[in-house]
């Protein structure tokens, strides 16, 4: 029988080059390589969570990435 979790690496974060190691459903992360959307395959999970297993990418660096925009009332 197999387990209904499974160890899943992630991609490396663009800015730190730290990756996660995540505990995860395994009918979910078949679903989900398999072309289901990361919503509806991990439908309890954070927004900020299903980033890092998209992209590596972990909460504080992508806001270091995306630092100062949107904070402008300036019209372009």
């Amino acid at each position: 029988m197999m387990s209904e979790m499974i160890v899943v690496k992630t991609k490396p974060c663009m800015v730190c080059d730290k990756y996660e190691v995540l505990s995860l459903n395994r009918e979910a992360v078949i679903r989900w390589r398999e072309g289901e959307n990361i919503q509806s395959a991990f439908p309890d999970m954070e927004a900020a969570d299903r980033e890092v297993l998209i992209s590596g990418t972990h909460p504080a660096c992508w806001d270091k990435l995306f630092a100062g925009e949107g904070e402008s009332d300036e019209i372009i």
